[in-house]
């Protein structure tokens, strides 16, 4: 191997060792050569046009999801794209141009990849986690269990038993400042399944449901029945034409900025909590926009200090006395 790489065999042993410890891929030695295992190599995919067009619009979904540059994802889409059928492989290569053209940012990169190797193999990990508003980061344990998306928020999250909290908790990708895979290994119960897990979630948070009845007016209860928003949901159709969506969820928070986004075409008749958070913020958004626009502040710009000729041949002042 060193001979037909051209460089020393210390290197290529140091290599090794960074794929098999650093890395964690399990090689095995055949007839004198090394070769990954077969659990580190996915089969080949032969597609025909409509599974083509089903993992189109994956591919599409997941373009929108992301608001970042993420290498492993790039070149995803560029394999996926050389077995896709003519008709939609532009499509897909152009979808793997613009994830390649958006910010890249090297600390989440990294730390995904810790996590995804951490969850693949069953290692636990020991992150250094920023929480929601919180300015110090705290280190905790977590057991790795699932990986999930939130298109609402364009964010990937962790889900696992935190062994620091004592309960299996979710933690954002983009608030993880490091994370480090652990030589300890964890099981998952069989019957722990994600799509269950989040069953009470709008979102991706979970828990125990609170009931909420929203009334939709009758220009919109064609789109409401349109779609199946949550698994929980019951549609009522009113006699003036209008509907009553009824539901069970664990976040109000989450639910809330979907109610918004209906305007005055839906009224929240439960829970209280709700309604009354919904008519403090219509009251606070009816002043704000009765007033006169607020005058932007002028940016501050920066000028140069005149200086003299006499000044020009003077010392540099020291810090200290250096002007404000």
């Amino acid at each position: 191997m060193a001979a037909a790489t051209g460089v020393s065999v210390r290197s290529i042993q140091r290599d090794l060792h960074v794929l098999q410890f650093e890395m964690g891929l399990q090689l095995e030695l055949r007839d004198g050569r090394y070769a990954l295992t077969p659990e580190n190599r996915l089969p080949a995919v032969d597609l025909d046009l409509q599974e083509a067009r089903a993992m189109l619009i994956a591919t599409r979904l997941f373009l929108r999801y992301s608001d970042e540059s993420e290498p492993s994802a790039t070149n995803a889409l560029k394999k996926l794209a050389r077995i896709m059928p003519p008709e939609v492989r532009a499509q897909v290569v152009a979808a793997a141009d613009a994830l390649s053209n958006r910010p890249y940012d090297a600390d989440f990169s990294r730390n995904l990849t810790t996590i995804t190797e951490a969850w693949a193999r069953r290692r636990v990990l020991r992150l250094t986690y920023r929480s929601a508003g919180k300015q110090r980061p705290k280190e905790v344990i977590v057991e790795p269990y699932f990986l999930e998306p939130s298109a609402a928020g364009f964010s990937t999250y962790l889900i696992g038993y935190s062994r620091t909290h004592g309960q299996i908790r979710t933690f954002k990708i983009e608030r993880v400042v490091s994370a480090h895979k652990e030589p300890e290994s964890f099981t998952v119960a069989a019957d722990l399944d994600v799509d269950t897990l989040l069953t009470s979630a709008w979102g991706i948070i979970w828990g125990e449901g609170t009931a909420v009845k929203l009334r939709f007016k009758p220009d919109v209860t064609w789109r409401v029945k349109e779609s199946r928003w949550h698994p929980s949901q019951q549609i009522e159709e009113l006699a003036d034409g209008g509907c009553l969506l009824t539901i069970s969820v664990a976040s109000l928070m989450e639910l809330g900025r979907w109610v918004r986004g209906w305007g005055d075409r839906v009224e929240v008749l439960e829970p209280a909590e709700l309604r009354d958070e919904l008519r403090d913020e219509a009251i606070r958004l009816a002043r704000q926009y009765s007033a006169q626009p607020t005058k932007l502040p002028r940016p501050r710009t920066t000028r140069p200090a005149k200086r003299t000729d006499a000044a020009s041949r003077a010392l540099p002042l020291s810090a200290d006395a250096a002007p404000e």
